[in-house]
C-alpha cells in the first residue's frame, strides 16, 4: 500500500509518499515531491542536491529539460485578458498541472492507494477560492483514472495542524516546520534540516526558504490521514 499526502495549491503543489512497498529502489519510507511555478534555481538545487531530498518538477520552462522540444507542462499566465480567455487559460493549465502530477506519481498510484488532501480554511471566499477549487476538482478527476474517489479523503487545516501539534492560536507555518524536524517520522528531509538548518532559512534567518512549508505540510497530511484512516 501507498500513501499519498497532497499540500495542493495553483502555484507550489507538493506530496509526500510514504512507500511502504519502497518502489523503484528508493530506499527511503518517505519520498517528497513538488511542482513549483517559477520557484528560484537556487532553492531548486538545494532541494534536488542536498541528499536529493525532494523530486523538483519545473513549470515554467517552456521548453523540455533537453532544451529542444515543447514544454508539455508550461504554465502559461495570462495578462490583460478578457473573461473567456482567461477561463479557457486556467482550465488548460489546471489539465497541464493534473497531467504532470500523475505522470511523476504513476508508479505509486494504485487500486489500493489512499491519498489526502487539505481542505480550504474555514471562511475562505472570493476568486481566488474558487480557482483552488476548481482546480483541486481536476486533479481529483485525473488521480481517479488509477485510485478510486473513496480512497481520497479531504481535512480541515485544523485538523492537520493538530496532527503537527500546532493547532494553538499564534502558531504559524515555522512552528510547523519545526514540530516536522522534532516530531516527524525519519525521513531524508527531517534529516538534512536537521544538518544544515541554515541552508534552509532566508537571509536574515528568520523564515525558511520558498516551498519548505508546502513539503512540510504535505508530510502532516499524510501523517493525518494514517491516523484517521488506518
Amino acid at each position: 500500500m501507498n500513501i499519498i499526502g497532497f499540500d495542493f495549491s495553483i502555484n507550489k503543489p507538493a506530496a509526500c509518499i510514504w512507500n511502504q512497498t519502497k518502489r523503484l529502489g528508493i530506499d527511503d519510507d518517505y519520498v517528497f515531491f513538488g511542482w513549483p511555478y517559477n520557484l528560484s534555481q537556487r532553492i531548486e538545487d538545494i532541494y534536488r542536491d542536498d541528499a536529493k531530498i525532494a523530486v523538483i518538477n519545473d513549470r515554467h520552462l517552456e521548453l523540455d529539460t533537453l532544451g529542444s522540444k515543447p514544454n508539455p507542462y508550461y504554465h502559461v499566465k495570462e495578462k490583460e485578458i478578457d473573461v473567456s480567455a482567461k477561463m479557457r487559460n486556467e482550465v488548460e493549465n489546471a489539465q497541464k498541472l493534473s497531467q504532470m502530477i500523475t505522470a511523476t506519481l504513476r508508479p505509486w498510484l494504485q487500486k489500493d492507494t489512499l491519498i489526502g488532501f487539505e481542505g480550504l480554511s474555514f471562511g475562505s471566499k472570493g476568486d481566488v477560492v474558487l480557482q483552488l477549487g476548481g482546480y483541486k476538482y481536476v486533479i481529483m478527476m485525473a488521480l481517479s483514472e488509477f485510485v478510486p474517489y473513496e480512497n481520497m479523503f479531504t481535512y480541515s487545516p485544523i485538523t492537520v495542524k493538530k496532527t503537527a501539534e500546532c493547532s494553538k492560536r499564534g502558531m504559524n507555518k515555522n512552528d510547523v516546520i519545526e514540530s516536522f524536524i522534532n516530531n516527524s517520522h525519519h525521513n531524508k528531509l527531517k534529516t538534512a534540516l536537521k544538518n544544515n538548518k541554515e541552508l534552509y532559512m532566508k537571509k536574515g534567518n528568520k523564515n525558511f526558504i520558498d516551498h519548505l512549508d508546502d513539503l512540510v505540510d504535505s508530510y502532516w497530511v499524510l501523517e493525518t490521514l494514517r491516523d484517521k484512516e488506518l
